[in-house]
């Protein structure tokens, strides 16, 4: 997984439009941030969470935003 620190999580969770997207929570952010990607099923965003493009969107997420609240 990315370089996340304690207090700081990727989830997974259904959207309004009925995909699902993932989600980073950063210490400091009242809000998660929705990554950008979404997926037709939970099993799908699952698999996609363990993947490289994955972890490197999130790295760039934790670079621009960590720190910064």
């Amino acid at each position: 997984m990315a370089n996340l620190e304690s207090g700081e999580e990727v989830t997974i969770a259904k959207k309004a439009n009925g995909k699902w997207g993932i989600f980073l929570r950063l210490k400091g952010y009242d809000e998660p941030f929705d990554i950008g990607r979404e997926l037709k099923t939970e099993e799908m965003a699952e698999g996609w969470v363990d993947t490289t493009e994955c972890n490197n969107l999130i790295d760039q997420f934790i670079t621009k935003y960590r720190g910064k609240a």
